[in-house]
């Protein structure tokens, strides 16, 4: 098995951002960072932001933000065919746009974090919790006599438990 080889010192290397690190990096976008046009986004557009994303992430959906030309930030979530576009805009309402096999299937505008947190949940928190329980059925118990207390035995010392046999 060929395995790739990267060179964390290399010069020219760089770490892959995680979504968060990208968002909150939202902050140190110049005046005019999009072809001369473009203002970062706010303080509290950025919390907003990580606060949607913390949550999908969470629910264990696959993110992805991007900067928006008006200070907005878009944070795309997704599981499998199903897309969850969020643009939070500076004044703190969020549009969600619903997206099946890159189709628009819903959209909702104005909308508070608080909503957009609750949506969240309700779309894939189910999902998720549920493939979770599927995943631990065969390991977790199921009668209280699974649940008996055994005694622990006093460890074995070293002259039961030799590693080496003695020498001839």
């Amino acid at each position: 098995m060929n395995f790739p080889y990267i060179n964390e010192s290399a010069s020219n290397f760089i770490f892959p951002q995680t979504t968060d690190q990208k968002i909150s990096g939202f902050l140190n976008l110049a005046q005019g960072w999009h072809y001369g046009e473009g203002n970062a986004p706010n303080d509290e557009t950025v919390d907003d932001a990580l606060r949607i994303n913390n949550q999908a992430t969470l629910l264990g959906l696959r993110t992805e933000a991007f900067p928006g030309i008006n200070g907005e930030i878009q944070v795309s979530c997704y599981s499998g065919a199903k897309t969850l576009e969020f643009t939070i805009e500076s004044t703190g309402r969020t549009l969600l746009v619903e997206e099946e096999d890159d189709i628009e299937t819903s959209s909702q505008e104005g909308l508070t974090v608080g909503e957009v947190m609750n949506l969240i949940r309700e779309k894939h928190g189910e999902t998720a919790w549920n493939s979770f329980y599927q995943s631990t059925q065969c390991i977790i118990a199921d009668i209280k006599g699974d649940l008996r207390v055994w005694h622990s035995r006093i460890p074995l010392t070293g002259a039961e438990y030799q590693l080496y046999p003695n020498p001839a």
